[in-house]
């Protein structure tokens, strides 16, 4: 029998009724399983529940929980007597839990965050406890600790809702945008969403709202080998001592330094200010705020009866409400006509728009469709949704060779066509070579065809979507020595004059003989460096075109014969001399800190 996990149907229930399935006692200690419990298990992170599980004869201290063989296990010290079969009352600590669920909720608030300013980063382990932090894969040289503390408080002082629920694994696929290795799929998988922000697997107990976690207080930023670690700190919940202080205003409670407290000043400070008419209501706002006995200046008074270790972060939260409402005021004051004379000074110089520019991956097409139209290629175009025929058996590909699964293809949810086959995002644009030949049907053919493609692909080198550039060459007597010539030209005119190109023999199913591209290593010139390891960077795939796929575009082999290369815009976009870009998702970056450096 497997033990209900009331602590999923209800995170705030402290106490039930359960039965005594079994209870394995050694000498003070036990380990007890029951048909029901509230006390949730070690995992995910989060820490697990402590408290006590009374019966008529004694009792159990829990000191941990686990899961063990599918049973929840409460292990702790055994008071007295506790039998099978036996209805005992559990009561979990709840002070120690509900700031498990703060730290926990907290955690994936701080992920959130993180993924909305670094959507490069990709979360591999967290721990949610004494020590909280999140582990990322991808080392980003610099990444502001302050932006991330700012964007997660914004999402706690949004108050939005936290959901769970639990779905398949078929479910989750669809829905998600990340999910673990090594999921269980043959089970229901517990999710959780904050918001609209994006779904995520979790199994831990979570607040019902982000405004319960009041405030995280601190977040340090530590980079390890290609790890980024982002430590975070949550705000203590203010307990209400009696604070006795003749020299403290009677109207200050101690209440007043609560962090909910101190926002909701804030906020309907904002409210009134946002709603005055004109100078006088302003006026007495300010007063009811910051004269000698405003709303604001007596909380400053008391701060010094805040408890120490409280102090800092109740000071900071307090200073930042006075800066936003005294620019509030002053912005409110501004944009009444009367005050337009005493604060407008038509000398001022105007703000300068910014100027943006091209895309990195834009710029770097421009480039290299200029690098090729000069040696009299011309630029071609065709469908990112194809055929299955023109992407695998056009290519020498026929149906079930082994080739075809190293694409990991998208393919479409579309009527097969009877001759073409299916649908599919194309995964290269080795494609349009035959479409070239089919519609050109007589060469001399000179093709350059760049153009987005897709595979089922997530690292540091590969992103789901990505550039590619396709060249071919079909003409009469073409040999492996125009091709040679033509990539020793394009890499030193898109990389520098210095370098240099190797061909490496090698099979791709579409071209024979079959080459990898390797270009000179642009930090150490071809002597062998820790970024090359051996003086040569692998660009990409080339080779003399294979008679089967001329055969396909109606070109005659026996006459004819071409060449054709096919390698990534991002790829040889990081492979110029001072990007040193060190993972291809951060080109995708939406952050303006690293995109307005090119």
């Amino acid at each position: 029998m497997q033990t209900k996990q009331i602590y999923y149907e209800d995170e705030y229930k402290k106490t039930l009724e359960a039965k005594v399935i079994s209870i394995e006692k050694y000498d003070s200690m036990a380990n007890i399983i029951l048909d029901q419990t509230i006390f949730y298990p070690e995992g995910g992170g989060q820490p697990s529940d402590q408290g006590v599980i009374r019966g008529k004869s004694g009792s159990l201290e829990v000191q941990q929980t686990i899961i063990k063989n599918g049973e929840v296990v409460h292990i702790g010290r055994l008071v007295g007597n506790l039998v099978e079969n036996e209805v005992v009352e559990c009561n979990i600590d709840w002070d120690r839990r509900y700031k498990n669920m703060r730290t926990h909720s907290a955690g994936h608030i701080v992920n959130d965050a993180v993924q909305t300013l670094f959507p490069a980063l990709i979360p591999v382990e967290a721990e949610h406890g004494k020590k909280s932090f999140i582990k990322y894969q991808g080392n980003l040289s610099q990444i502001s600790s302050t932006i991330i503390l700012e964007k997660a408080n914004e999402i706690i002082n949004e108050n939005l809702p936290i959901k769970t629920e639990f779905v398949s694994f078929d479910e989750l696929k669809k829905r998600a945008t990340w999910i673990p290795e090594n999921l269980p799929k043959s089970k229901p998988l517990r999710i959780m969403q904050i918001g609209n922000y994006s779904i995520i697997p979790d199994g831990g107990t979570q607040v019902k709202k982000t405004g319960e976690i009041i405030r995280i207080s601190e977040i340090n930023v530590t980079n390890k080998d290609i790890y980024v670690y982002i430590h975070y700190k949550i705000e203590s919940i203010p307990e209400h001592p009696e604070v006795e202080n003749k020299n403290l205003d009677s109207n200050i409670s101690y209440s007043s330094y609560n962090s909910n407290d101190i926002i909701n000043t804030k906020n309907q400070a904002i409210a009134q200010i946002s709603g005055a008419k004109d100078n006088e209501e302003l006026e007495q706002i300010r007063i009811d705020l910051f004269g000698r006995n405003g709303k604001i200046t007596n909380i400053l008074k008391g701060i010094k009866n805040v408890p120490q270790d409280q102090r800092q972060q109740i000071g900071i939260l307090i200073n930042e409400t006075k800066k936003t409402l005294e620019g509030m005021l002053l912005d409110q004051k501004n944009s009444f006509k009367e005050n337009a004379r005493e604060w407008f000074d038509p000398t001022i110089p105007g703000i300068k728009k910014e100027v943006g520019h091209a895309h990195l991956v834009t710029q770097a097409i421009n480039q290299i469709q200029s690098v090729f139209e000069r040696i009299g290629f011309r630029r071609a175009r065709y469908p990112e949704v194809e055929w299955d025929w023109f992407a695998f058996e056009a290519l020498n590909m026929p149906k079930g060779h082994p080739a075809r699964d190293e694409w990991e293809t998208f393919f479409v949810n579309n009527p097969e066509n009877s001759r073409f086959g299916k649908m599919v995002l194309t995964p290269h644009t080795s494609s349009g070579q035959v479409r070239e030949m089919q519609r050109l049907k007589v060469p001399p053919i000179r093709m350059i065809n760049i153009a987005k493609c897709y595979r089922r692909q997530s690292d540091i080198s590969h992103v789901q979507m990505f550039h590619q550039f396709e060249g071919m060459v079909i003409d009469e007597n073409i040999s492996i020595v125009n091709l040679k010539g033509t990539l020793d030209y394009f890499a030193q005119t898109f990389f520098g004059s210095t370098r240099k190109t190797r061909l490496r023999p090698y099979h791709f199913q579409f071209t024979e003989p079959s080459f990898e591209i390797d270009i000179s290593c642009g930090i150490c010139n071809g002597v062998g460096c820790k970024v090359c390891k051996a003086g040569w960077l692998e660009m990409g795939g080339a080779g003399m075109v294979h008679p089967n796929v001329l055969k396909a575009g109606g070109v005659n082999p026996k006459k004819y014969s071409g060449f054709a290369f096919g390698w990534g815009v991002e790829r040889v976009l990081m492979m110029q001399s001072g990007l040193a870009i060190p993972d291809v998702r951060m080109i995708y970056s939406p952050d303006l800190r690293f995109l307005t450096q090119f």
